[in-house]
């Protein structure tokens, strides 16, 4: 396995600079997950770290050493895709062998590497069909066989996912994930689904517009955002967003003063506008005071009810444990409590103060 860092790395097509100094560490045996909505450069960053594409300044270093003008051959990299890049004509064994073959190892070498792989990807009873006669999830399978049978030092996966349905997704995402902790290969994940991240990674660089905006582990990430990009990014359904003002040095939301708990905040100027952060699955309802709403919307999903609200005039995610029964056109109350709500400064969107550490349950004895 190698360690991966990358030195101020900028990449530019003519006048266009699609990734902005990039500075980013990867240990030995670390899962980071790259994510970030589309356009990001986030896979203009992986290629770059494959060496499909050429490095406009700065340094991409392994265990040390610059690569920069290394091919990908000479980087020991295996990369995963999401459109598998099998050869239709050959079988599954032919295809993970191919380039061990190249390569020149020995035949016993490459049968005992590609047995060993089918074992771990539980693959063995496929080896001798060709990609059409292979489901989507069969199919990554193999790719992810090709790419382990050359002992990498990192491991670069494309959004290897995004062509699966629902289910298969679920139960590869636990296949990667059990495998990386079998193989223990730097790995580095690009997605932008990042419910994805949030289950795979050890950590997560979030990107926007070809910048890290924050690195952290997902726990970090989703209870103490930097920002508020990546509080919007991070948690699904996305965080809700109200805005405020800080009036006698507490944040308020004016149009129902009494609807979410005022919050202290005593180093911001009289007057400044700032937003509250309310995560959907924080929040409850009450007949107290909270901020009025009117259902549009009501999702049951069985153990939760999903429900879209009015409120003020911009649309409110809630997630309630459980069946409620509301219709469109009920009107509802919604309260948080203090210790969930995030706050940003509206001219930046930077977090404004420190929240405490998440509540954790108990295990079971």
């Amino acid at each position: 396995m190698s360690a991966v860092e990358l030195r101020n790395l900028k990449k530019s097509y003519g006048q266009v600079a699609v990734v902005h100094g990039v500075n980013l560490t990867v240990q030995q045996g670390e899962f980071l997950a790259l994510v970030g909505p589309s356009g990001c450069g986030k896979s203009t960053l992986l290629r770059m770290i494959a060496g499909l594409e050429t490095v406009t300044s700065g340094e991409i270093q392994f265990d040390g050493k610059v690569v920069n003008s290394l091919d990908p051959k000479q980087r020991n990299i295996a990369m995963v895709f999401q459109n598998y890049a099998l050869y239709p004509h050959m079988t599954v064994r032919e295809n993970m062998s191919l380039n061990l073959r190249l390569s020149g190892i020995a035949k016993p070498d490459i049968q005992t590497r590609v047995d060993e792989a089918a074992r771990l990807l539980h693959i063995e009873a496929i080896m001798e069909r060709r990609p059409s006669q292979l489901s989507g999830g069969q199919r990554q399978r193999v790719a992810m066989g090709r790419a382990i049978v050359r002992n990498p030092g990192v491991f670069l996966f494309d959004e290897p996912l995004s062509n699966l349905d629902a289910k298969l997704r679920v139960m590869m995402r636990a296949e990667i994930k059990a495998l990386h902790q079998k193989v223990r290969t730097t790995s580095i994940y690009v997605t932008h689904d990042q419910i994805e991240a949030m289950t795979l990674a050890d950590r997560i660089a979030v990107l926007n517009g070809g910048r890290i905006e924050q690195i952290g582990t997902p726990i970090e990430l989703y209870n103490n955002p930097t920002n508020r990009f990546v509080a919007g990014f991070i948690g699904s359904p996305a965080m809700n967003f109200i805005p405020g003002k800080v009036v006698n040095g507490q944040a308020i939301v004016q149009q129902a003063v009494d609807a979410l708990p005022p919050i202290p905040i005593p180093d911001l100027p009289e007057g400044t506008e700032v937003e509250f952060g309310l995560r959907p699955e924080h929040l409850s309802l009450t007949k107290e005071a909270g901020l009025p709403a009117v259902v549009r919307q009501v999702d049951q999903t069985g153990s939760q009810t999903h429900i879209v609200a009015d409120v003020f005039g911009q649309s409110m995610t809630v997630v309630l444990d459980g069946m409620v029964m509301l219709v469109p056109d009920d009107n509802i109350k919604i309260s948080a409590k203090i210790e969930d709500i995030y706050l940003f400064t509206a001219s930046d969107g930077k977090a404004v103060g420190s929240r405490p550490e998440p509540r954790i349950r108990e295990k079971i004895a």
